[in-house]
C-alpha cells in the first residue's frame, strides 16, 4: 500500500502577483511616455531599457508564482519515501529505509532540532518546503505544513522532515512501512 499526501500553501497569495503587476506598469509607462521627445537618441534607448526591465520583472513574477503554488507530493511505500517538488525550490528526493539512522516525532519550532535558515525552497505561513539548515547546523529537506513533524536523521548526517495535518497517522505509516519511529 502506498500512502501519499500533498503539502502546499493552500491559499492564494496576492503578493505573488505583485511583480507581474509592477512589470506591466513599467511597460505601460514606457509605452505611454515614448512619444515625448522622440528626436533624441537617449529617449529611444531608455524606452527599450524600460521595456526590458518590465519584461524581466514579469518573467521573475511568473516563475515565483508557479514555483510557490506547486504542491510538494510525498509518497510512502514499503521501504521508501519519495518527495517531489519544484526543482527550483528543493526538487525531488528518494529515501530508502537503509539510509535512515533514526526517526522520531518532534517540534521544528521549539524542539531539540529547529529550522534555522532556509537555503532553497519556500516558507509561507506554516508551509516549509525545500532545503533548510537546522539549529544543529545540519542540512534538512523539509516538507511540512505543521509544527509537529516526523524527523528522520539519515546516516549521511542530513535530515528529512515531513509533516501534515495528521502527524500521528503519518508517524504510524512511516513506522509500519519504512522505519520504526522511537
Amino acid at each position: 500500500m502506498v500512502y501519499s499526501f500533498a503539502v502546499s500553501s493552500g491559499s492564494f497569495n496576492f503578493l505573488l502577483l505583485l511583480p507581474i503587476i509592477i512589470g506591466l506598469i513599467v511597460i505601460l509607462l514606457a509605452i505611454f511616455t515614448k512619444g515625448k521627445n522622440e528626436n533624441t537618441q537617449g529617449i529611444k534607448n531608455t524606452f527599450y531599457i524600460t521595456i526590458a526591465i518590465g519584461a524581466t520583472v514579469i518573467i521573475i513574477g511568473i516563475i515565483l508564482f508557479i514555483v510557490l503554488n506547486v504542491p510538494y507530493t510525498v509518497k510512502i511505500g514499503t521501504g521508501y519515501i519519495s518527495v517531489s517538488g519544484p526543482s527550483i525550490a528543493g526538487g525531488s528526493i528518494n529515501i530508502t529505509s537503509d539510509k535512515i539512522e533514526s526517526a522520531y516525532v518532534g517540534n521544528i519550532v521549539n524542539g531539540n532540532v529547529t529550522l534555522s535558515v532556509r537555503t532553497d525552497g519556500t516558507s509561507i505561513g506554516n508551509l516549509n518546503a525545500g532545503g533548510f539548515l537546522l539549529s544543529n547546523n545540519a542540512k534538512a529537506y523539509v516538507v511540512s505544513d505543521n509544527n509537529t513533524d516526523v524527523i528522520l536523521k539519515l546516516k549521511s548526517g542530513s535530515y528529512i522532515i515531513l509533516g501534515n495535518n495528521n502527524t500521528a497517522l503519518l508517524a504510524s505509516i512511516i513506522s509500519k512501512s519504512v522505519y520504526n519511529i522511537s
